[in-house]
């Protein structure tokens, strides 16, 4: 049998380790917690000392180990990620607050800050943001290189892989590498910017009993969708895929032609079904005590989007709508409006929930992308601390 050069055999070799701690590290984020060895080894199909020295050579920086409390003879200890060393964040740049979450590679918020009455999209917002990420740092007395990887959330067309962001006009001016420029300058990691729907989206796409197919809108007073078909965010050849805010539509009111965002976000319903007297909160509810007046009206409230999105699901086939944003609190008024609405369009059947996270929604689906990114990150530096570890074909 023909012998590899030498040169060969080391690369496979450090392939091999590579991907054996990759395995590793991914059975102890599936395990959810502290693993003992001999369970590391039967999540990955490794042998016991594969696995103990590559736990051996990861312990101290990117592992832990947990040693059994109170327990009898000498009980295996346990190794997990060493919570205090990594942490992501999680970032929302909305139309009316500016809100940061730090949170651990499990998932665990940590900190969070939050500002009202934020300025456009641009400097002052990224200097918020910048100010808001230290000061959830200082409160966990953490460095800024304990953070390993943080998602920003954007309106607008979001292409991938460039960042380029497009932006309706009002919204400010900012562009993805603007953001990861200013951002990387005070946190380490690596920075993303991801569409806010799409996050809203894969926020949803973690809540029990979720089908893996459906549409996300994210209502609030910007608006937007992230389809999602059989789990993954669809975002179509630029990036624009669910852009429903930059529809042009005629506004009921005025008669003019706007964009749907400006026609028909949150705060309008009120307007839109002709009781102006009334906050959006104050037109549900009294729709929810069964007001026949506000029934009507939340009707006609609801009708100028129903009419951008039945045409959607009809086009994609979707069966189920998951609204976020503040206004997910609203309650089975709302939902039994939206469905009758679409129903009326010819999009008949249509599963309409309300997000569980409200409008953290967003906040909910950056610090799950920041986390799957911290992960990927994590890996790839763990791979040269195992350089050392056996390797062995499974």
């Amino acid at each position: 049998m023909r012998q590899l050069p030498i040169d060969d055999q080391a690369r496979g070799t450090v392939q091999l380790r590579l991907l054996n701690t990759r395995r590793v590290l991914t059975a102890l984020r599936q395990a959810g917690g502290p693993a003992r060895i001999a369970e590391l080894a039967t999540m990955t199909n490794l042998t016991r000392p594969t696995v103990t020295q590559i736990v051996s050579a990861l312990e101290g920086r990117t592992l832990q180990r947990y040693e059994p409390a109170g327990a009898a003879g000498r009980p295996a200890a346990r190794y997990g990620l060493a919570k205090e060393a990594f942490v992501v964040f999680g970032a929302d740049a909305g139309a009316h607050r500016a809100v940061v979450e730090i949170a651990s590679l499990d998932g665990t918020a940590r900190a969070r800050r939050e500002r009202r009455r934020t300025p456009p999209l641009g400097a002052d917002m990224l200097e918020l943001l910048v100010e808001l990420g230290r000061e959830c740092l200082e409160e966990l007395e953490l460095p800024p290189t304990a953070v390993i990887a943080g998602t920003v959330a954007s309106p607008g067309i979001v292409e991938q892989p460039t960042g380029r962001i497009t932006l309706r006009a009002g919204l400010g001016g900012w562009d993805g590498a603007q953001v990861v420029s200013v951002l990387s300058r005070h946190f380490t990691g690596e920075i993303t910017v991801e569409n806010d729907a799409n996050l809203a989206a894969q926020a949803m796409c973690a809540v029990p009993d979720m089908p893996r197919t459906f549409l996300g809108l994210q209502w609030g007073q910007r608006l937007g969708a992230g389809i999602v078909l059989d789990g993954r965010i669809y975002r179509g050849q630029l990036g624009a895929a669910g852009e429903l805010g930059s529809l042009l539509v005629p506004d009921p009111v005025t008669g003019e032609i706007r964009h749907l965002e400006e026609v028909s976000h949150a705060g309008r319903l009120p307007l839109l079904g002709g009781t102006p007297d009334l906050s959006t909160e104050e037109l549900i509810g009294a729709a929810a005590d069964g007001d026949a007046r506000s029934t009507r009206a939340l009707r006609r409230g609801v009708d100028v989007l129903a009419a951008a999105v039945a045409p959607t699901c009809l086009a994609l086939d979707l069966h189920t709508v998951a609204i976020s944003g503040a206004i997910a609190r609203s309650g089975p008024a709302l939902t039994t409006a939206f469905r009758e609405s679409l129903a009326e369009r010819g999009a008949v059947g249509i599963d309409c929930r309300l997000s569980p996270f409200h409008e953290d929604t967003v906040l909910r689906g950056a610090v799950g992308h920041a986390i799957d990114a911290g992960w990927e990150r994590l890996i790839e530096q763990a791979g040269p601390q195992a350089s050392m570890a056996a390797t062995e074909v499974s």
